[in-house]
């Protein structure tokens, strides 16, 4: 064999380790261009990266295809692409590559003013928008503290919102609801201007002006199937420029006065959610609201619901407050009318307490000793609290003592404080349970009566059992001519009558979980054996330790009577 023969197949096998040096000399040239071009050093031509990438990925495919054909393919390429390269550069005019570079810094720099500018004129407008909010929002708090202390002040200051967002939004119309939180309704609470209505009238309605202002002004709307309920559920607000094709307005036309035109329809929010709506109109003759409208309307309504936050929580300070000077004056003279101290009945055994959950009690008692054969017994809950439960508990108090002297039945004596009551035509709640029982210590009978839902238990100690003997009738107040019955009962020795007010047994703890009538029996059940004050007492502690400390909202007042 040819020694110089063997020598070249020698050199041959090793020809793939130089290929992947180049390829690797390649890859670390065309780093050094992309770390020139990161660090502003210098400015790489594209041309030098695809010569590079060319030649990387050559050596790297001859590596794997070994041919000297296909090294020489990618020199030859390389070079085609750097002598297109070289010629541009050795024969191009410097002037207007130097002029083309000038015109793309200059565009670049014009983007970047315009950007810029429009930048400015965005923030310009933030920022106006922000200084109108902010003087909105100032006007409107100082007026709300000026009706602080007037009559009428959530009225008046809602009527100057409107008049503001009627002349802000130069519409036509407005109209602002309330929500009440108890029957989920919206209650028109002012309207201004013309306002079509957007809801469906009755059917009965004649289609007069005055008629139909008269029936928006008194409106109430449910949440849902009309279009003010839809937006205070949905939260958001609404511009409608036409009318006509929106499902949510309902043409009650073709009276030119109820023709509907534009509307802006803007949630009241606070904290606690959406507490009403205000809704502009503008007449279908004249031009359409526009989306800078409904940001006027937006910006005013954010206004007037941050002023009535402090106002509302003025006008619920100052009531208390009243409701406290009142109840005070109220608290003394009801003290002056319960028993200061209780009668010494030969026989009989008393016990007694009443406490009030807030200033003024709505329940009272009362021990009327008329003779022998008739001692009255009176547990009474007077509907409301304050200086009107008061008024209608001086009314029942003087009433029952002048007629339970005579020698009427208890029921009948019931029927005749009910029927004077029922004849009063004050405006405040004149309503009340009573039960009533006439003892005659000399034969130990009992005569009860009842009205409303004061309940009375009688404990026998012959037979060691505890029932109810009350019966639950109309409150005193309601009708005339109610009827009430007669319960007679004959005691003995070591019996006990209970009588108390339902804020005894309706009381709750910490669980919002009732005290009721059993846990109530329990108490007198295991202490029969006590005097009727320590009976009473034991309730007391047991129903205040079963409390807690959980706000109470109802009076609670007992009366034990034990036959000894």
């Amino acid at each position: 064999m040819n020694p110089n023969m063997n020598l070249d197949m020698n050199i041959d096998s090793f020809v793939g380790v130089p290929l992947l040096i180049a390829a690797g000399l390649g890859i670390l040239l065309i780093l050094s261009f992309l770390v020139a071009k990161i660090r502003n050093s210098g400015k790489p031509s594209f041309i030098l990266y695809l010569a590079s990438g060319i030649f990387v990925s050559g050596a790297v495919y001859t590596y794997f295809q070994p041919s000297i054909f296909y090294l020489v393919v990618i020199i030859l390429l390389v070079e085609v692409v750097l002598l297109l390269y070289s010629l541009i550069m050795a024969f191009g005019n410097p002037q207007k590559r130097e002029e083309k570079k000038n015109a793309k810094k200059q565009a670049e720099l014009k983007g970047f003013i315009d950007a810029n500018s429009v930048s400015k004129e965005v923030f310009q407008a933030e920022k106006d928008r922000f200084n109108r909010i902010i003087e909105v929002n100032k006007e409107l708090i100082a007026k709300a503290s000026s009706y602080f202390t007037t009559e009428d002040s959530m009225e008046k200051f809602l009527d100057y919102c409107n008049n503001l967002l009627t002349e802000r939004v130069n519409a036509d119309g407005c109209v602002i609801l309330m929500a009440d939180d108890f029957d989920n309704l919206l209650a028109v609470k002012s309207l201004k201007g013309t306002f079509p209505p957007p809801y469906k009238l009755p059917d009965d309605l004649p289609h007069k002006p005055l008629r139909v202002e008269t029936n928006l002004r008194f409106a109430q709307f449910p949440l849902q199937d009309n279009v003010f309920g839809e937006i205070a559920t949905g939260g958001e607000p609404v511009l409608v420029t036409d009318s006509v094709k929106d499902h949510r307005i309902y043409q009650n036309g073709p009276e030119d006065f109820l023709k509907c035109g534009s509307y802006i329809f803007v949630p009241i929010k606070q904290q606690e959610g959406v507490t009403g709506v205000i809704a502009l109109s503008r007449d279908p003759g004249k031009e359409k609201f526009t989306t800078k409208d409904l940001e006027t309307a937006v910006i005013l309504t954010e206004a007037t619901a941050t002023a009535m936050k402090p106002l509302n929580s003025f006008l619920t300070y100052a009531e208390h407050k009243k409701l406290t000077q009142g109840g005070d004056i109220a608290s003394k003279i009801q003290k002056e009318l319960i028993p200061a101290k209780l009668p010494v009945i030969p026989g009989l055994g008393i016990g007694c307490f009443s406490t009030a959950a807030e200033n003024v009690c709505g329940d009272f008692y009362d021990i009327i000793v008329s003779r022998k054969d008739r001692i009255s017994f009176i547990v009474g809950d007077v509907a409301g609290k304050g200086m009107n439960s008061l008024t209608i508990m001086l009314m029942i108090r003087s009433i029952l003592r002048l007629i339970v002297n005579t020698p009427q039945s208890a029921a009948t004596i019931l029927a005749w404080a009910n029927r004077g009551i029922c004849n009063e035509t004050m405006k405040i709640d004149h309503f009340a349970s009573i039960a009533l029982v006439n003892y005659n210590s000399i034969t130990k009978e009992a005569q009860i009566a009842t009205c409303g839902n004061n309940l009375v238990l009688l404990y026998s100690s012959a037979e060691k059992t505890i029932k109810q003997v009350s019966m639950m009738t109309e409150p005193l107040g309601v009708e005339k001519d109610s009827v009430y019955n007669d319960i007679n009962i004959q005691l003995n020795s070591g019996d006990i009558l209970v009588a108390c007010t339902d804020g005894v047994i309706e009381s709750l703890d910490e669980n919002g979980v009732q005290y009721s009538s059993q846990k109530l029996e329990k108490i007198i059940t295991s202490h029969v054996n006590d005097s009727a004050k320590n009976i009473s007492n034991r309730v007391k502690d047991d129903l205040k330790k079963y409390i807690g400390s959980n706000q109470q909202f109802d009076d609670t007042s007992l009366l034990v009577i034990k036959v000894e």
